[in-house]
Order: structure tokens, then sequence, then C-alpha cells
């Protein structure tokens, strides 16, 4: 009795302590995915992540059951990760987009936000991922990522390290290249289009508003300049932002343009709620839109349409964003190997009541 007794908790306690997949992908500072990639010898595995999986399964000494044959894979993960920046309008529609199609494929889709400095080094950004993103013990979750807000060279390569497919909004990537599936807006295009109509409405003192530290921002920027370029037209430009709210920006730098002695005809806001708060700055000083000063924003945000009076813009197009974004994702799940996808989408310029013709009586 007392032998069967010895032997039945050795037994229990060889159970107890059966290694599994997810203690070698901790072990190796890995996702468990790429695990079962090298326990399968899949290919596309970077070196140095083979090398420490295949060091972590002989110090715990893993043994992998034998592979089960599935009919049908499991669900996936889905990551929609937002990176220093506050969700804005823009955000949730493409949010509404990606949850439509992973709920019709049985996907499942999580949002998660992340702020991070673009000097940290990879590693601690790579620690920092798996804490304060994926939230499983270190372990990561997701099986691909939708990625948006403001993109550095530390955050790729640490996604890159995840072995996790993801694509990334193009225009907030502040490297000189993005090695990665993107989507993105032909915003200079928008800006020169949105600068191009006030110039053939007559205007020639027309001020634009942005801080180009911003990416997005910048691109718009120099859509702007080229159509003044082309005009032989010098620039009025607030690019330094007189406060981090976005209306109060819009409604400060009017005030300041309007110290100035060049007379001003016309405003290009680069947001939508820069440019209700230059309505509201002429509004104050009992300037009239569009008889005495035009105006136009850049996005298309839904409250555009019912300002007073109802405001010219340039909508970017955040269901097809989604659209696009989503496909791409779900192409890369594919095990072929495939080239790296850019794709530009153009923006459009919505003509409504706050421009007209400048007056020549």
């Amino acid at each position: 009795m007392l032998v069967w007794a010895l032997a039945s908790l050795h037994m229990r306690t060889n159970k107890e302590q059966k290694v599994t997949i997810g203690d070698v992908a901790a072990r190796a500072h890995s996702s468990v995915s790429s695990v079962s990639r090298v326990i399968h010898n899949h290919k596309g595995i970077h070196a140095d992540v083979r090398s420490r999986i295949e060091q972590a399964i002989r110090d715990l000494q893993y043994h992998p059951a034998p592979r089960k044959r599935r009919s049908k894979p499991s669900y996936r993960y889905i990551y929609f990760l937002l990176t220093n920046r506050d969700p804005q309008q823009f955000h949730a529609k493409v949010l509404q987009v990606l949850d439509d199609e992973c709920t019709r494929r049985g996907d499942l889709l999580l949002f998660r936000a992340l702020r991070y400095a673009p000097e940290m080094p990879t590693d601690e950004l790579d620690d920092h991922l798996r804490n304060r993103v994926f939230l499983n013990q270190g372990k990561a979750l997701a099986q691909g990522m939708v990625l948006t807000g403001q993109t550095s060279p530390n955050l790729l390569g640490a996604l890159e390290r995840t072995e996790i497919p993801f694509v990334i909004l193009g225009n907030n990537y502040t490297g000189s290249e993005v090695n990665a599936d993107s989507v993105s807006f032909d915003l200079r295009q928008g800006g020169y289009d949105a600068t191009r109509y006030l110039i053939d409405l007559g205007h020639k003192n027309i001020l634009f508003i942005g801080d180009i530290n911003y990416d997005w921002f910048d691109e718009i920027y120099k859509g702007y300049l080229s159509a003044l370029g082309e005009s032989n037209l010098l620039p009025l430009a607030q690019t330094k932002a007189l406060s981090d709210n976005w209306y109060s920006n819009g409604y400060l730098s009017v005030g300041m343009a309007l110290e100035q002695p060049k007379e001003l005809t016309a405003i290009f806001a680069a947001h939508d709620e820069m440019a209700l708060g230059a309505l509201k700055a002429l509004n104050d000083r009992s300037l009239a839109v569009p008889q005495q000063v035009s105006v136009i924003g850049f996005e298309d945000e839904d409250y555009a349409s019912f300002t007073v009076p109802p405001l010219t813009t340039v909508k970017v197009d955040a269901v097809a964003f989604g659209r696009e974004m989503i496909n791409q994702l779900y192409k890369n799940f594919a095990d072929q190997p495939r080239k790296l996808t850019s794709v530009r989408l153009p923006t459009v310029l919505v003509k409504r009541g706050s421009c007209r013709p400048l007056s020549t009586f």
C-alpha cells in the first residue's frame, strides 16, 4: 500500500510540474505562436528569436504533445492599438468597421491604448508592450494588430519581435520609410486641393493653422505651400500650436493673425475642430463667414455639416480606411510569403457654405 501511495504521489507531482508551451514562450520572451512555429519548423522566424526558443525548449526539457489535426482553426484575437494619441471620432468609425469584419469572420477585436517615448529602447518597449498591451503574464494574446496613432521606429522594431502580423496608419509614422504593411491618406493632395480652391475663389492672404510637429498636419501644410507656390503667393501660417486643445489653437491662432497688418480673407485649418475655433474667433470679432472671411477645415467630422454656415472641408474616409486595414491584415494570415503592401487613399474636397469668392466691390 505504501509503495502504491508513493507512486501515485509521484505521478501527480509530475503532472502538476508538466512544462507547457506557455512556459517556453515566457522563458524565451516570445509569443506562444512563435514557439509553435519553431516547433513545427515554419519559415519566417528571425534567427535570434528561433535561437532563444530552441534554447528555452532545451532548458525546460519541453516535449510537445503530438499535433492534433483540427478541421477548423480557433478564433483570433485582433488588437486595435492606438498609440500616443487620444481617441477621436475617426478612430471610433474605424473601430466599428474592424469590429463588423472581425465578427463576420468569427474573430474577436480588442481595443488597447499605449503611451510610450519615441526614444525608449526597443528591448524596454518590447516588455512595455507585453505588460501594458497584451496583459497576459507577459505573453502575447494577439494574432494580428491594426495600429494607429503616432508611430516611431522603436515601436515597429518591438512589434516585429512579437512575430505578430500588423498593419499601420502610414501618415503618422515618424521614420524615414515604413517597413510594414500600411494604409495612408494622400494628405498633401488634400491640402493642395483646399488651398487651390481658395485661390481660385480669389483669395491671396490665406491663413494656415496646424502644428507641423505632427506628421499628419505637416503633410497637409506641404500641400498648402505647393498651391501657394504655383500662384506666387506667400504663406501666412501658424504652424506652432498655441494650445494643446485643437479648438483653442484655432481660436488663438486667428486672434493673433488678425493683429497683423495684412488683411486676412481666408482660413485653412488642418482639422475641423481648429476650424470651429476659427469660426468662434471670427464671430467674436463680428467678422461674417463667408462674406468677409472664408473657412475650410479638414477631415469632415460629423458636425461639419451642421455648423453655421456649414463647413467646407476635406473628407478623410474612415470607413474606407478601416476596410483596407482589416483586408490587408487578413491577407497577412495566409501561409504563403507576400510582399509588403502600401496603399494610399484619396481625400475629397466637400464644398459647403463657409467659402465664397473674394468680393472685389
